[in-house]
Order: structure tokens, then C-alpha cells, then sequence
């Protein structure tokens, strides 16, 4: 992976994480204190499963690289990972 490939990967990371910090900023302006901490904790509970959906995003991605006819050295390399890892994540395992 290229300097540049990265940068592009951080830019576009950098984007969503900004995006997500801003939905959770959306909290503080809830008036009530006791429904602001409610709310934030339904979060807080409720955002592992928020998680599955970036992994299952990179799983398919990796895919689209497989069946693209990359290999899984080819596709480690392109997302800063070794083969093993990303066979895992193929698999759904990581």
C-alpha cells in the first residue's frame, strides 16, 4: 500500500468518524438531563452492534477484491494487513 493509498484511506476514515462524532454531539442538545443520560446510555448499549455493520462493509470489500482476482497476499497488502488476516476477514472471522 502506497503512502498516498493510505492518506486516501485515513481521509476518507477521518470523514466518517466526523460524521459519527456529529450524531453523537446530537445528544448534549436533548434539554433533559435525565432523558440526555437515558438516551446516551441506550447508546452506549446498543452501539456493539453498530460495530458488525463497519465489519460486515470491510468483509464485502475484501470480497469485492477476491472476486476481483486478487489473491489474499495481493489483498493484505492493499488494506495494510497480512494474508492470513485478510483470508480471515473474508471468511467473516475478523
Amino acid at each position: 500500500m502506497t503512502d498516498e493509498e493510505r492518506d486516501e484511506a485515513r481521509t476518507a476514515a477521518d470523514a466518517v468518524l466526523a460524521g459519527v462524532r456529529e450524531a453523537l454531539r446530537r445528544l448534549e442538545a436533548i434539554p433533559d438531563a435525565a432523558v440526555r443520560a437515558r438516551a446516551a446510555g441506550l447508546v452506549l448499549r446498543e452501539w456493539p452492534a453498530e460495530r458488525g455493520l463497519a465489519s460486515e462493509i470491510r468483509r464485502e470489500a475484501v470480497d469485492t477484491l477476491h472476486r476481483g482476482g486478487m489473491d489474499f497476499p495481493e489483498i493484505g497488502e492493499a488494506i495494510g494487513t497480512d494474508r492470513s488476516r485478510a483470508w480471515r476477514i473474508w471468511k467473516g472471522m475478523s
